[in-house]
């Protein structure tokens, strides 16, 4: 992880909630727990995970210190709060609900993290899995994305992509420059994060955890260039389905979409254009 834009200089809870909806994120997550009531580890914003908080209980990790000293300060209704690496800390917490989220996998750029993110998941027996990663197919290299709320601008400039060799499951390394800008704010810097393909890691996922269902859903995030993989334990008789809903084989499988938003099928050509296009990316002159 970038440790230098992490180390407590920028307060990153103001810019998460001037552009991101930590509210939103939080119900989304909530419905895609189907009304469970039970314990989840939550890596992401803390403000979401102050959110769900109010419905079940929540472990927060962050691999910042400066970010979980924020988080105990304040949001009290945190129960525990922990600090490191979230690939590992799992291994240690026996919640039946995993969500990392607010594409936290963007720093993830190693066969080992993956590993070990499988090792820790299958530590204790789970019943969801959900994990956003930003979607390569969903920005090119000279693209822009431009964040706008009452509280001030913010832009991505997508410089350029390159491919992983060697490494599973495969991603691409965008290098790109971010800039916020709020009224007592104001944050530039470049930095690298980690793109990866739906269909990619279903296959891995499905590769990794034979024992659950794997599901392409859309993003947690409002206009974002990402997509959440889910993971459902399965039932005993359980079926899988098309992307029309019809039984099917597992290929076909795809995730309930989040609220209000449009419900064509992620993962196809048809959607993945209609996402493309709400993002309202520019190329850069």
């Amino acid at each position: 992880m970038s440790s230098e834009i992490y180390s407590g200089a920028i307060d990153w809870d103001k810019v998460y909630h001037a552009f991101h909806h930590p509210s939103r994120i939080a119900e989304c997550i909530l419905a895609e727990l189907n009304g469970s009531a039970d314990s989840v580890v939550f890596s992401g914003f803390a403000e979401t995970a102050s959110f769900l908080a109010d419905k079940v209980p929540v472990t927060f990790v962050d691999y910042s210190p400066s970010v979980t000293a924020r988080a105990r300060e304040r949001y009290p209704k945190l129960g525990e709060v922990l600090t490191g690496d979230v690939t590992q800390l799992l291994a240690l917490v026996p919640a039946t609900s995993v969500a990392i989220a607010c594409r936290i996998s963007a720093y993830w750029n190693s066969t080992e993290q993956f590993q070990r993110l499988a090792n820790s998941v299958l530590a204790f027996t789970r019943e969801r899995i959900l994990i956003d990663f930003f979607d390569r197919d969903l920005v090119e290299s000279g693209h822009s994305i431009a964040f706008n709320s009452v509280d001030g601008t913010g832009t991505w400039c997508f410089r350029d992509f390159k491919e992983s060799v060697g490494v599973t499951p495969p991603f691409s390394t965008a290098t790109l420059t971010v800039s916020y800008s709020l009224s007592d704010l104001n944050v530039g810097y470049e930095d690298h994060r980690s793109f990866f393909r739906r269909g990619v890691l279903q296959q891995w996922g499905r590769s990794m955890f034979p024992e659950y269902d794997v599901e392409i859903g859309k993003s947690l995030l409002d206009s974002d260039p990402s997509f959440l993989l889910k993971l459902v334990r399965k039932r005993a008789g359980s079926q899988h389905h098309a992307a029309d809903g019809t039984p099917g084989t597992p290929d076909g499988c795809y995730a309930r979409l989040c609220g209000p938003r449009e419900s064509n099928a992620p993962g196809g050509a048809h959607a993945r254009s209609t996402h493309r296009d709400s993002l309202k990316l520019q190329d850069v002159a």
